[in-house]
């Protein structure tokens, strides 16, 4: 056998194996490479993997840490919106408050050129958006401008009025501002001749001036309308006078004084009202018979021949009142079709300020002129901008009706502006102002001031006292420390300085203990002629006793004294509540007995008085005091005035109509002037102190005079000073 090709073939095979060795040493190499490799990426893949679950976790702690801030962010609101409900329950909305020095229109606006006009007389003060926005209206429809206290709306619509001649081209005869006061129309009229540079032909009027002069206007274009209503010449005084002597004939004093109404009061509302006659008499039916003012008849019965003769006086005289005026343009407007073409013909614009405050006749006027647009479907060319806010609205003793201005936009296509930024008082007062008027009713139109001046420097606040002697002491002390703060009067440089101060009060009654008290630490004050300065003389119930107590002291002969005492009589008789017929009858009964005696004359009134009221041993008594007391005066002997105090501040309608205060202060003062020459020496010195109070008033309101102003809350309406009283604020607490 020959081996040698068989070591070749082993030889072979193990080169063979050497070469797979080497091949598979190589994959082995690569596949251990590979396998480096893969492990390298799955360390990565598991590095990333891990950072990106630290990441998640991360996340999801973040996530979880905004869902616990966003449920105490939801939380927070929900506080933060309770909060603002209950502040703006208080305080009013928050809104922001433009600033009125941006620019809130551009120079290259079309009315540019007469904005800056009017910004420059309006001495260089920007208006604020919501003034512009007033005051640019095209006056597409009727504007509503709801205007609160102190926001410049006098400002905004006398520049509206110019701004309408000026850039609309509108003719100034075609243009009426009406307002309620001749001192605001004043003042409405200053603003506007100043806008229109001195060159005004707007008609700035009263409602009295302004429909006096279309009456006039009227009947001197159309004669015929002379005859309309009841003809004559506005005559106040003598109307008054007519009216005096009126309610002497029918014997009317006890319904005169009856509420502390006087019948030239009823008579002017129920006119303001659009009463006819036939209603006056239907609501005196209603309202007063029942009170029983004569014995055998009916106040409307009296009432209504009361009224027929004050109309035959007024047509014969060719005398009327204010009222009667307004009444006949209403009936001339309603009654000629002529003259109510005329009169609307002659307005495009018309503009009535205080709007919340216009009564019953008045709108019906303003309708005529202007018809409501959802009456008849047809619009009016003249287009009203009233002015107002149902929130200040004081006068509804005198007919003014608020609803008119709360249920404009029910009856007029119209806009609703509003100026609800306060310009005039600091932060903290109007926020109180805000939080009272929230008591008005619920159907007031819901708004609330934003104060300007953000400054909390000076504050309002409430002081309680024990009595008004503590009350006004505290007010005087304080008024006095304010007043040396400010810098010299500037009409004449004197100091302290009082010019800046009013002191506010509802009633007479609050005003005699704080001049009181001004004059004994000589601090100078006014107040206005109406609030009638007579000290207890302007206690009606009072006066009329006196007035008939000094015709007594002039009586002078027996007939003079028979009249004057049946007078007394009724009067007091009055004061028991016995009807002013009884009392006349009795009165005459007696004194139709010329043998009647003297001496028992004070008996027998006092047993008649007994006899109808039942009167109390004590009542008795006091009323013989009284009217021995009577006879001396009668007598031209003196008066013990402790006396007629007693007698009368015993009576039971005294007692009834006066208040505590009222019936102590009354007693005091008869106690202390003891005497008919004391009391007489006193009436002079009120008399004279209301007339010096009347010429001062006119100094202070021309700035010549340095004092305190003294007001009625109702007068002092529109009118802003820098440190404010309000005393007696006591009622319903």
């Amino acid at each position: 056998m020959n081996s040698k090709p068989l070591l070749n073939k082993i030889s072979d095979y193990f080169f063979s194996m050497s070469d797979e060795k080497s091949k598979l040493t190589a994959e082995l190499k690569i596949l251990k490479q590979q396998l480096k490799e893969q492990k390298e990426n799955i360390d990565k893949l598991t590095s990333k993997i891990e950072n990106k679950e630290k990441r998640m976790d991360e996340l999801n702690t973040l996530t979880e840490t905004l869902r616990k801030e966003n449920e105490v962010k939801i939380s927070d609101n929900l506080l933060l919106s309770n909060k603002l409900k209950v502040y703006e329950d208080r305080f009013g909305i928050i809104e922001t408050i433009p600033n009125p020095t941006s620019d809130l229109f551009s120079p290259t606006d079309p009315d540019a050129n007469v904005l800056y006009h009017l910004i420059k007389f309006n001495g260089g003060n920007k208006f604020s958006s919501d003034q512009l926005a007033a005051i640019r209206f095209d006056m597409k429809t009727h504007l509503r401008i709801i205007a609160g206290a102190g926001s410049g709306k006098t400002q905004t619509i006398c520049a509206k009025a110019a701004y309408l001649v000026q850039y609309q081209q509108i003719k100034e005869e075609s243009i009426v501002m009406c307002t309620f006061s001749n001192k605001a129309a004043q003042e409405m009229n200053e603003r506007v001749v100043k806008y229109m540079n001195g060159n005004n032909k707007i008609k700035v009027k009263t409602f009295h001036s302004w429909f006096n002069h279309e009456v006039q206007i009227l009947k001197e274009t159309f004669p015929h309308l002379s005859n309309v209503g009841i003809p004559g010449e506005i005559k106040k005084e003598k109307i008054d006078k007519v009216i005096r002597n009126l309610i002497k004939k029918y014997n009317l004093y006890n319904f005169d004084k009856f509420e502390d109404t006087s019948i030239v009061k009823r008579l002017s509302y129920w006119i303001n009202m659009g009463f006819t006659d036939t209603d006056i008499i239907h609501f005196i039916e209603e309202h007063f018979d029942k009170e029983n003012f004569f014995e055998d008849t009916k106040l409307s019965t009296v009432f209504k021949l009361f009224l027929d003769e004050f109309e035959t006086i007024k047509r014969s005289d060719g005398i009327i009142s204010f009222d009667d005026m307004m009444n006949n343009l209403k009936l001339i407007l309603e009654t000629d079709e002529i003259a109510l073409k005329y009169i609307r013909d002659k307005y495009r614009y018309i503009f009535i300020d205080e709007f919340q405050d216009i009564n019953s006749l008045q709108k019906r006027i303003i309708e005529l002129i202007c018809p409501p647009d959802k009456e008849n479907g047809t619009k009016s060319k003249t287009k009203l901008i009233i002015v107002g806010d149902d929130d200040q609205s004081i006068y509804y003793f005198r007919g003014a009706e608020p609803k008119y201005i709360k249920e404009f936009d029910q009856e007029y296509e119209q806009t609703s502006l509003s100026l609800m930024t306060n310009y005039r008082s600091n932060l903290p007062i109007v926020q109180a102002g805000n939080v009272l008027i929230q008591n008005n009713e619920h159907d007031r139109i819901s708004k609330s001031m934003v104060a300007n001046n953000k400054d909390i420097s000076n504050d309002c606040f409430i002081a309680g006292f024990e009595d008004e002697n503590s009350e006004a002491n505290w007010i005087t002390d304080n008024i006095f420390k304010l007043a040396e703060k400010e810098e010299p009067f500037a009409f004449d440089n004197s100091h302290p300085n009082y010019s800046d101060i009013l002191v506010l009060y509802p009633t007479k009654l609050q005003l005699r203990s704080l001049m009181k008290y001004l004059t004994m630490k000589d601090i100078p004050f006014v107040t206005k002629v109406e609030d009638n300065l007579l000290g207890i003389f302007s206690i009606n119930l009072f006066k009329v006793q006196f007035d008939l107590l000094k015709k007594a002291r002039s009586a002078k002969n027996r007939q003079e004294k028979e009249e004057v005492l049946k007078e007394l009589i009724q009067q007091y008789a009055s004061c028991f509540y016995i009807k002013y017929a009884t009392s006349a009858s009795f009165a005459n009964r007696f004194f139709a007995n010329e043998q009647y005696p003297d001496e028992n004359i004070s008996k027998e009134i006092v047993h008649f008085l007994g006899k109808e009221r039942r009167l109390s041993s004590k009542e008795k008594f006091s009323s013989m005091i009284f009217f021995e007391q009577v006879e001396s005066l009668l007598n031209h002997n003196d008066l013990d005035l402790k006396k007629i105090a007693d007698s009368l501040i015993n009576t039971r309608k005294f007692k009834a109509d006066l208040d505590e205060e009222e019936l102590l202060w009354l007693k005091n003062e008869l106690y202390d002037k003891e005497n008919w020459k004391g009391l007489s020496n006193y009436h002079q010195q009120t008399v004279t102190q209301n007339d010096n109070i009347k010429k001062r008033l006119d100094e202070y309101d021309s700035g010549r005079l340095n004092a305190v102003c003294l007001m009625t809350i109702h007068s002092s309406k529109g009118l802003g000073k820098k440190n404010v009283f309000v005393r007696g604020v006591y009622e319903g607490l």
